[in-house]
């Protein structure tokens, strides 16, 4: 048998593990930003009233701070809770469209790695098949020539 069929799966073998590991650094560095510090953390802000009611929330969908501005303390309780309402919201919102952003530039990141794929794998196959066919070929050819003396040991 010649090298050529243990090149190509050879080969084969490294492009599946590469794709394996790529697939393992995107998972472990989404596990990383959801369990991570909050500086690590995607985080959106969100404001209400003007201004004067700021939400911050992380990744994750945890709301980090909220505050309110002094002044608002006259306003009745309802429409406090409506600016809280209002600004947690916003920033839930944001914080989605930069999740989802960071997800597609991921994916876009292991598209990337993995574009030339089919056809490497088109390669090493077609280099395997080549290399089966040869062996075939032996093999009919030895049997062709009929059954080999043996040796006693």
């Amino acid at each position: 048998m010649t090298n050529d069929s243990f090149s190509a799966a050879a080969s084969l073998d490294e492009l599946l593990t590469r794709t394996q590991q790529a697939l393992s650094a995107m998972r472990s560095r989404a596990v990383e930003h959801a369990d991570g510090a909050p500086a690590q953390l995607l985080r959106a802000e969100g404001d209400a009233a003007g201004g004067r009611v700021r939400a911050v929330a992380v990744q994750g969908g945890r709301l980090e701070s909220l505050t309110v501005d002094p002044e608002l303390a006259g306003e009745p309780l309802e429409t406090l809770c409506g600016h809280l309402v209002v600004a947690v919201n916003a920033a839930l919102t944001e914080l989605d469209a930069r999740v989802g952003a960071s997800a597609r530039a991921d994916v876009d990141a292991l598209a990337a790695r993995l574009g030339g794929l089919p056809e490497q794998s088109a390669r090493d196959m077609e280099r395997f098949s080549r290399a089966m066919e040869g062996v075939a070929a032996r093999i009919r050819r030895d049997g062709a020539a009929g059954p080999r003396a043996t040796h006693p040991v």
